[in-house]
């Protein structure tokens, strides 16, 4: 991850550039998965990017309580921090699997959640490049691994479930590949973001091959 050089400051709040790099990150993806896959995909899209931002929002109350006890306005300034991030973020893609294992997911909607997955990340890795400082190289670098990426997944995500396991595999290794070379190394939140990717799409593709198997009987 390129270290927080930037901040915002919109009334009384200053907000970090790696706020605004998720939500925009979040938004954008939402309009491209919109435009490619239409309603279907960018509902269960919403619904899991919804959850997260409110899970983290209001995980100050179990994250801070202390301070939420005695300033409950604390509630609307501050989220959960790294820790309410994670527990957002496992909510929101233990949620995602849950309606694919009761509800059934086609083929077509793994593919497009692994753009999904990827273009998200990809976006954020990105607006931290264009509003946080790094050296150049750095930031080539991290443009160019993950913007291969990202064409890799969309030219192949939908070519067969061998390549989906495959691309879900090369995520991990090119993004531990990028934050080797960067600033804050493999210890990083994003990298973590993508370990839980890689699982929850690894976990969506058992379920999908025992949906096939049960079809086929």
């Amino acid at each position: 991850m390129l270290p927080v050089t930037d901040w915002f400051i919109i009334k009384s709040l200053t907000i970090p550039s790696s706020w605004i790099a998720i939500l925009l990150a979040l938004f954008i993806t939402g309009i491209v998965l919109r435009m490619k896959f239409g309603k279907d995909t960018v509902d269960w899209f919403s619904d899991a990017a919804i959850l997260f931002l409110i899970v983290w929002k209001f995980s100050v109350v179990f994250t801070d309580f202390d301070m939420i006890v005695k300033y409950p306005l604390g509630i609307l300034y501050f989220n959960g921090g790294e820790t309410g991030f994670y527990i957002a973020l496992v909510i929101a893609l233990s949620r995602l699997v849950w309606q694919i294992r009761s509800r059934g997911l086609p083929e077509r909607e793994f593919g497009a959640m692994l753009i999904g997955f990827v273009l998200l990340q990809s976006l954020y890795q990105f607006l931290m490049v264009v509003m946080n400082e790094a050296e150049i190289w750095q930031k080539l670098m991290t443009i160019v691994i993950f913007t291969g990426m990202t064409t890799l997944t969309w030219k192949k995500a939908f070519a067969s479930n061998v390549w989906r396991l495959q691309l879900l595999t090369l995520f991990l290794f090119t993004h531990i590949l990028a934050a080797v070379l960067q600033p804050e190394g493999v210890f990083q939140s994003p990298l973590m973001v993508t370990v839980l990717f890689v699982i929850c799409g690894f976990t969506v593709s058992i379920f999908l091959n025992k949906q096939q198997m049960e079809e086929n009987k």
